[in-house]
Parts: C-alpha cells; structure tokens; sequence
C-alpha cells in the first residue's frame, strides 16, 4: 500500500484549514468574473463518486484530473487553490492492487489483423512496478497537502459513503481509493473524517455533488457471481442517504449547493460494444458456420448484454465453441454478462433513484442537473461548434477507453451543463468552457513523463 503522508501539526493544521476557510475576494485580476461569482466560486468543493473525481480509462490521473469537469468549473469561476488529488502516470484504479493503471490506446486498428472489416482497436493497461504504490501522488506537496482536497469525489464509493464512509475497511462499498483520497486519519481532535466531515471543515462557498451512480453502476458491472455488488442499493435505503446527505450538505450553510441526476448507464459503450457472437480476430467481423450463420458467445443468450471486457476472455479462446478458431469449449463467465431481468433491475434502479433525486431536491430548493437527459442528448449524437459528438465508442469523443466515464472532452461538455444550471439556478453570468479551445490545449498537452512499458 501507499506510505502514510506525514501529518502536519495540530496548530499548523488549524491555521492552514482556518486561513483556507476566510470568506473573502480571492485576488484575481482581469477577469469578467464579478465579485459576487468570484465569492460563489471561491471555496469550491465537490463530493461525489466516479465522473466527478476525474476517473476515466480506468484510472485516477493528473493528466486527465486536471480536465475533470470540477476543475473546469473551477477555472471559469476563477477558484483559487482549487486543489485534487493528482495522482502520477499510470493512475490507479478502484483495483489497483492488480498492478494496472491507465487504459491507453495503441493502434486505432490492429496492424496484426490488416484484413479486419471494421476498425479493432488495440487498447492496453499500462502496467507499474511494487515501488509506485510508495508514494501514488505525483509529490508529496500533494500527497501532504494540509486540507482536505477541494475534489472529495472517490471513484467506486456508494451514496451512504460520502456521509459515513471513512476508510477503506470502515465503508460499505470498500473502495480502496477511500483511502488515497480522505487520507485518515487526521491529527486529533479530528481522527477519521468522512467525505462530508472534510467537506464541513473546509467551509465551502459552493458545493457540487454527483453522487449514487455507483450505487447501481457496481451491480451492472460486478453482480452475477453475487462478488462485490449482489443488487443495487434499495429505492428505501437511497431516498434515506440521500435525504441525509441534502440536509447536511444545507446545514453548512454555504452559498449554495447543486446536484446531478443518475445517467442511464445502459447505453454506455461498456454494455453495448461486443456481440453476442463469435469475431474471427483476423477479419474482425462474425465467424460463420458452415451455413453461414454467426456461431453464439457459448454461456450467452438472446437478449444478454456482453460485457466490455469479453474481448479479453475472446482472446483467450474462452466463449468458443472446440473447433472453432481458438475456442476452448468453455462459457463466458457470468458475471460478464447482464442478462435482460438483471437489465431491467438496472433500470428499475436508476429510474427509482432520479425520481427520489428530484423530490429530495424539489423539497430543498437544490438545483438537478440533468445528466440524464443529457447522456441521452449524446447518445443520439450533439454538435458543439462544429465538433459532433456521440456515444459511440472512442469515435464518438465523448467517452473514455474504459466504456463508461467520459474523457476530457466529455467532461467539458458536461462542465457547460453544470455551469447552465447554475447561471438559471444562482442568477450568475458565467462563461462555459469553450471546447474548441480545450480540444487545442488537449491536443498540445505534453507525454506522460514517466515512461512504462505496455505488456
């Protein structure tokens, strides 16, 4: 595991979190920003799970944190010190202790496969040695930063864990990233401190929350085998967190306080891009049988969806009939696929959650955003200036190589719905991102300096 950061003392603490808390005009200087939407922005926190801390090819890393739509927002409402938890190249993942962290893209089309008929991306995860988890920040400025980080968002956490979730063993969802990020426990009198707890005690301006994706997001990807997510969470215990967690985030009285809805994650590319049938890897299109019919996935039915990373197993012979290519004869395991009643409990989830979402909220005077519709919006197609965008898979420029969390573009697009609905919401004027100009500043984005090589 990473090493402990060394604790700041009691008072240097204190005073640093105290001085970071003083509601005042930050020193900005030429900006359009007014004075009001400079003090809205100035202490800028958000809380949340996986889209909101910045993860996307399936990794947490500064390369991309620095694009995350929090950090976007922070930069059009001119924060200052808007800090994250940046991790260094390769990243780390929910289950980084398999040595793996950032998906990369090597080849648009496999150069081992030159007659495919379709385009067969060649993704890798970019391996790192024991030595890395010593210290996974990209420095110790970071990793011994002596405030809670402005981004409290932790990928693979559930609802009930931005309010009571502290460590990785003391939490429902038992994210190791809990750890990496809350970095309890804190010198006393604070100890252990959950998301919300350090939300509290950084005094907060304007808090952004986006939470209880996962909460459904875990079931769709880790469910059959009963592992680590048997169901989502009930509509019951949800309506209860999230009441919870509105009336807290309230009671800090800060200026003022905005969510998202859930996304339906059933049109994202994770559990739409692979066939239910065997792809000869040479053309990349379905093998036929002697009667020229496409041969079954073996262990899928009709109606499965087929999980994203049954590529990998296809690669290994698995789901392929004995005789066919190199098929082994044995079945998909189950808990990569999402067969259509664990579809529907996916559904039944989200709508529920949504439905609470906008009566908590409604209640409470919260602005939602509606990432819902919004999701949809793309996976229809949407053109910004020019630029279109889809859900489809790495052509569509909205999501990531992991299938499920949107890349830097995407959080962009996603940042402009926030920053609507706070303009609509909290009567400011401020400008969205301009994506034309943040695809540049991509595109000229220096290499990852540390340098690992892919498997």
């Amino acid at each position: 595991m990473f090493s402990k950061r060394k604790l700041p003392t009691l008072s240097l603490l204190i005073f640093l979190v105290l001085a970071a808390c003083t509601l005042q005009e930050p020193k900005i200087t030429q900006t359009t920003v007014s004075k009001n939407e400079q003090l809205l922005f100035s202490r800028l926190i958000a809380l949340g799970d996986n889209i909101i801390s910045g993860y996307q090819n399936a990794a947490l890393t500064a390369k991309h944190q620095k694009f995350s739509f929090p950090a976007l927002l922070a930069r059009q409402g001119h924060t200052p010190n808007f800090q994250q938890p940046l991790i260094a190249y390769p990243g780390l993942g929910p289950d980084y202790l398999a040595h793996y962290g950032t998906l990369e893209l090597r080849y648009l089309d496999d150069p081992n496969t030159p007659n495919s008929v379709t385009p067969d991306p060649v993704i890798y995860a970019v391996s790192f040695s024991d030595t890395y988890l010593d210290m996974p920040f990209v420095s110790k400025e970071v990793m011994n930063y002596p405030g809670p980080y402005s981004n409290l968002g932790i990928p693979g956490i559930v609802l009930k864990d931005v309010l009571k979730g502290k460590t990785q063993l003391h939490s429902t969802s038992k994210s190791p990233m809990i750890d990496v990020i809350l970095r309890n426990p804190w010198p006393d009198p604070y100890g252990e401190l959950s998301p919300f707890d350090q939300a509290k005690l950084f005094h907060p301006s304007l808090i952004i929350c986006w939470a209880g994706l996962y909460d459904v997001l875990g079931y769709a990807q880790f469910n059959a085998s009963g592992q680590a997510f048997s169901e989502p969470t009930s509509a019951e215990d949800f309506s209860k967190y999230y009441s919870a967690l509105m009336d807290s985030l309230l009671s800090l009285g800060a200026g003022g306080v905005i969510v998202g809805n859930i996304p339906d994650i059933l049109d994202m590319p994770y559990f739409n891009i692979v066939p239910s049938v065997v792809i000869d890897s040479t053309t990349n299109a379905p093998y036929l049988d002697n009667n020229g019919n496409p041969i079954p996935l073996l262990g899928v039915n009709e109606g499965d969806r087929v999980l994203m990373p049954v590529k990998r197993y296809e690669r290994q012979g698995l789901g392929i009939p004995e005789g066919v290519l190199n098929g082994k004869g044995e079945a998909i395991p189950a808990d990569m696929i999402l067969d259509p009643d664990e579809a529907a409990v996916v559904k039944t989830a989200i709508d529920d959650y949504n439905a609470i979402i906008d009566s908590v909220c409604s209640k409470r005077n919260i602005p939602v955003v509606d990432m819902y519709s919004f999701f949809k919006q793309v996976q229809d197609t949407i053109d910004v200036t020019g630029i279109p965008f889809s859900g489809a898979f790495i052509s569509g420029g909205f999501y990531s190589l992991d299938g499920v969390h949107p890349g830097d573009l995407g959080h962009a697009l996603i940042a402009n719905q926030w920053l609507q609905t706070i303009n609509a919401h909290f009567h400011t004027s401020l400008p969205e991102v301009n994506i034309v100009e943040l695809a540049d500043e991509l595109q000229h984005q220096p290499p990852d300096t540390v340098s690992t090589a892919l498997p």
